[in-house]
């Protein structure tokens, strides 16, 4: 009765054993369920160049990724080295293009090394943020225009001196290439900022006329703000000579409005696009 009674004892103690390797084993995390993480918000995407040529490029945050993991994971250090993926497009991006970054994570070794599920969904994001050549006057804004009048009208009076008693801008032009087979021009777009300007004659008479001073490559940042990346200060082409006295004076300009309209617009048919909104002061 005496041995019978120390096997139940050994029995029973084995079977405590075993309990208490079990229990064990899931506080240490073996066979602990594989942890979910998500990397996709840290994840960056980035847009530079000019809208129709323009790159993208990706960064991932992998140390705050690691940190956001949890106890749960296992060297979430390592598990962030697991990350890693692609562009689908990089190159050649416009405004409003969409681009997809593709994972390509391990997530075999994610799961037994590091104790996570790591299957992202694709992300997409929209194009934006790059420069463009300017097409219309409303992409200019009202403090870059009055920027380029103001300038149009200091290489007007630095181009006829002192005669000029004033200069009123009477609005633009603008002309957007859209043949580019002449090799002759490279330029993208230019924008006349037409003026009424008064000059005063030796004999202080007054002659009005018209001007347009020219800027080339206006480019629209990202931010909105416009700049002229080409030259600026050059002249629509127009002539006029007069006679006081004895002796001619010349001002680059038109007798009138109609003379600018027809050299402004006219002129450029076939390479550009005109779009005006020149008005009488």
């Amino acid at each position: 009765m005496g041995t019978a009674h120390h096997g139940k004892q050994f029995f029973g103690g084995l079977r405590a054993a075993a309990l208490a390797l079990a229990l064990a084993l899931v506080m240490t995390g073996c066979g602990a369920k594989p942890v979910e993480v998500d990397p996709t918000p840290y994840l960056t995407v980035e847009f530079a160049g000019m809208s129709g040529e323009g790159t993208a490029s990706w960064t991932f945050d992998g140390d705050g990724f690691a940190a956001s993991c949890g106890d749960g994971v296992k060297d979430a250090a390592g598990l962030a080295a697991c990350v890693n993926g692609s562009l689908d497009k990089a190159e050649g991006l416009s405004n409003g293009d969409t681009v997809t970054f593709q994972w390509a994570c391990d997530a075999d070794t994610a799961k037994t090394t590091h104790n996570a599920i790591l299957a992202p969904e694709n992300a997409t994001f929209t194009v934006e943020g790059l420069d463009e050549w300017v097409s219309a006057l409303d992409q200019i804004g009202q403090a870059d225009w009055d920027t380029m009048a103001a300038a149009g009208e200091d290489a007007l009076r630095q181009r006829e001196g002192d005669s000029i008693l004033s200069a009123d801008c009477l609005g633009g032009y603008m002309l957007v290439r859209t043949d580019f087979s002449s090799e002759m021009v490279d330029v993208h777009n230019m924008l006349y900022v037409a003026y009424k300007v008064q000059a005063r004659l030796p004999d202080n008479s007054v002659l009005p006329y018209y001007a347009a001073v020219g800027f080339s490559d206006l480019v629209r940042h990202g931010d909105g703000s416009v700049e002229t990346t080409g030259d600026y200060g050059f002249m629509a082409y127009g002539n006029i000579d007069i006679q006081v006295g004895g002796d001619y004076y010349n001002f680059t300009g038109f007798y009138s409005l109609d003379e600018m309209n027809t050299e402004c617009i006219d002129g450029y048919s076939g390479m550009y696009t005109v779009e005006s909104n020149v008005t009488e002061a």
